[in-house]
């Protein structure tokens, strides 16, 4: 009897650690999401589509291939310096792209994983699938620019902030890693103080019983140290700090109330890019239909949450209400179509997204139809992202063409020192260009030669050249 006992203590012994290692709570449902999101990203089309204009600027600095190309005053530095590790030592472009999926698939588990023990793993594994899944997501991860990260920054922020104000983990490591991603977060682009980072900060000095002054302190040492480079390089590059916020202002758009949100609507798939009025095409407007789901599961997430446990909808507020004040400050404050500045907002409305799923094919009523309608939602995201990421890819490499513009001029016998209208252009070329917003009389101004020192030439496809006077 004893044996018998003992035997069946020992087999379920052995089996508990199975049950484990696939239950719901395990990191491999997290695991499998991210590899399959960077899979996704290595595409090769994506690995070999030619670098951005923005991204030019961003890895400019700090780029092994040397030139004039100068940073915009507005723009922060954080997503050059991501890339840095392999722009300093390389110009392949497939490297840089595979060391930005990596990254990427890296921030999409850390981010996720700053949620756990506030969701069961299973829950944000499916957050990821819904946000890794999108094309602006999958097309932003491998390219040099600020948004993913800004995403990811306040994904994480919101997740460690929550664990901190439940005493869910250490409060050291954790307060450390709060103060990190708030500097991450600042350190992309300053703006986001106010546009990405402000609803945490808020909720952490006013709600009572939210407001910690370590937390408080740490966020502060993260603004603080994120700012530090903006400012760093306004006495470096600049002419000091207010000349480079009075350089930024005149950067367009102007400062202003605008409504977007139509346009906004419009553009969701593509193009990735676009000036007021200048897109009067339609890309898959029925793919609309797939983000008004997406935005219905996150008001049935809430409502979901309404019946839970306090912490569990106290989180849910705070993702909401991050989200939305990220999109009100887009729909309101930028009149151009870039989807990709939303990439907060759908990574915080992608957690209440999956605690919708997670209720229709657990505890509903009628879970058979609700699996069934989260299997369709899921598939048709995937299937129909991924035709909006081929036409995207194919868009960007179409016009992206400034590698070969470049080699055109350099066979015409312009090579450096020279300056040129287009900053794209003007790194493949070697040549100093004029930053968003600056004229190049302006940039003629401040180069060493000074205005008189150039000569104005136009070459036989009408490109205009300024070279050295001799």
């Amino acid at each position: 009897m004893h044996d018998t006992k003992l035997q069946r203590t020992h087999a379920n012994g052995h089996r508990r650690p199975g049950r484990q290692w696939l239950g719901g709570d395990s990191l491999i449902w997290l695991l499998g999401v991210t590899v399959l999101f960077v899979a996704a990203e290595l595409l090769p089309a994506l690995l070999h589509m030619p670098l951005g204009a923005d991204e030019i600027t961003y890895i400019a600095r700090t780029s092994a291939h040397a030139s004039g190309v100068d940073l915009p005053p507005v723009h922060g530095h954080g997503a050059g310096l991501l890339a840095a590790p392999v722009t300093l030592l390389t110009t392949s472009l497939v490297a840089l792209r595979v060391w930005m999926a990596l990254l990427s698939g890296a921030g999409l588990f850390l981010g996720m994983l700053s949620w756990r023990g506030l969701r069961p793993a299973w829950v944000l594994a499916l957050a990821g699938l819904v946000l890794g899944s999108m094309a602006i997501t999958q097309l932003s991860g491998v390219q040099v620019y600020p948004d993913w990260w800004a995403a990811v920054g306040i994904l994480a922020l919101t997740g460690l902030f929550l664990q901190a104000v439940n005493g869910r983990w250490r409060s050291g490591p954790l307060l450390t890693l709060i103060g990190f991603c708030t500097f991450l977060i600042v350190m992309m682009r300053p703006q986001n103080i106010f546009f990405v980072l402000l609803p945490v900060l808020a909720v952490a000095i006013f709600v009572p019983t939210w407001r910690k002054p370590k937390i408080i302190a740490a966020m502060a040492a993260g603004i603080v140290f994120g700012l530090a480079d903006w400012v760093g390089e306004s006495y470096l590059w600049y002419g000091g700090l207010a000349g480079r916020i009075h350089l930024a202002g005149q950067e367009p758009p102007k400062f202003m109330l605008y409504f977007s949100f139509p346009y906004q609507v419009k553009v969701l798939s593509g193009p990735w890019y676009c000036e007021p009025g200048a897109c009067h095409a339609w890309n898959y407007p029925w793919e609309t239909v797939w983000w008004a789901v997406l935005a219905g599961l996150g008001v049935l997430g809430l409502v979901v949450a309404w019946r839970k446990s306090t912490t569990f909808r106290y989180s849910s507020l705070l993702a909401a209400g991050t989200a939305i004040w990220v999109a009100g400050c887009y729909f309101l404050l930028v009149p151009f179509g870039a989807p990709r500045y939303l990439l907060p907002t759908y990574a915080l409305l992608a957690i209440l997204a999956a605690d919708a799923i997670a209720w229709l094919v657990t505890q509903a009523r009628w879970r058979t139809a609700g699996a069934a309608f989260a299997c369709v939602f899921l598939l048709a995201g995937i299937v129909t992202q991924h035709m909006v990421l081929t036409r995207q890819i194919s868009q960007q490499t179409a016009v992206r063409t400034f590698a070969e513009e470049a080699s055109k001029l350099r066979k015409l016998g312009v090579h450096p020192p020279c300056v040129i209208h287009s900053p794209s252009v003007g790194y493949f070329l070697g040549c100093e260009a004029p930053w968003t917003g600056e004229s190049t009389l302006e940039l003629l101004k401040r180069t060493q030669f000074g205005v008189d020192g150039w000569v104005r030439m136009r070459l036989p496809d009408r490109t205009v050249v300024y070279v050295p006077r001799k």
